[in-house]
């Protein structure tokens, strides 16, 4: 009991640190190498599944950048189309008037014309009419037959200062209304 270095004792630290080295080295050699590798793995594997999500999610933010820029576009070209649509309707509702304006010019000057040609018609009637009658009135008054070209100058000469008359007393009588 002496004896402060005791070499059974040694003997056994010696076996401890000798059997301690050779699990450390066997943990080293066989299991480490295997933990480490499924270590990687498994590092390898999440970094990867951050990569995708990473790469997911920026392609989701590139197809809602695209999906808003498509909606602004349907948006701006149904702007346009209502425009456009709002646009060929005034112009339809433009052209639909002056049409109509057109036709009603036309009817109008139409039936003046129409009017015209009757007037002219009917002066023309009357004129013959009461040239004739003049003349027999004339004849039965005076009881012979009377020169025809002399007799129509007279009558033509009455009726035109007759028709000045008429159409001049139509005209004021217009102007006053």
């Amino acid at each position: 009991m002496g004896t402060i270095f005791d070499p059974f004792n040694t003997s056994l630290i010696f076996w401890e640190i000798v059997t301690f080295g050779i699990l450390v080295f066997l943990l080293y050699r066989y299991v480490y190498p295997v933990i480490r590798d499924q270590i990687r793995t498994r590092q390898s594997q999440i970094e990867q599944a951050i990569d995708e999500a990473e790469k997911t999610r920026a392609e989701a933010k590139e197809l809602l950048a695209e999906y808003r820029r498509q909606i602004e576009e349907a948006r701006g070209e149904g702007r346009r189309i209502l425009d456009e649509a709002r646009k060929q309707g005034d112009a339809q509702r433009e052209r639909t008037k002056r049409e109509a304006r057109e036709e009603g010019d036309r009817i109008i000057q139409r039936a003046r014309e129409e009017i015209e040609r009757e007037r002219d018609n009917t002066l023309r009637e009357i004129r013959r009419e009461v040239g004739d009658m003049v003349i027999q009135a004339s004849e039965q008054v005076l009881g012979r037959e009377l020169d025809r070209d002399e007799h129509e100058r007279l009558i033509s000469e009455a009726l035109d200062n007759l028709e000045a008359e008429v159409t001049g007393a139509s005209t004021d009588g217009r102007a006053g209304s």
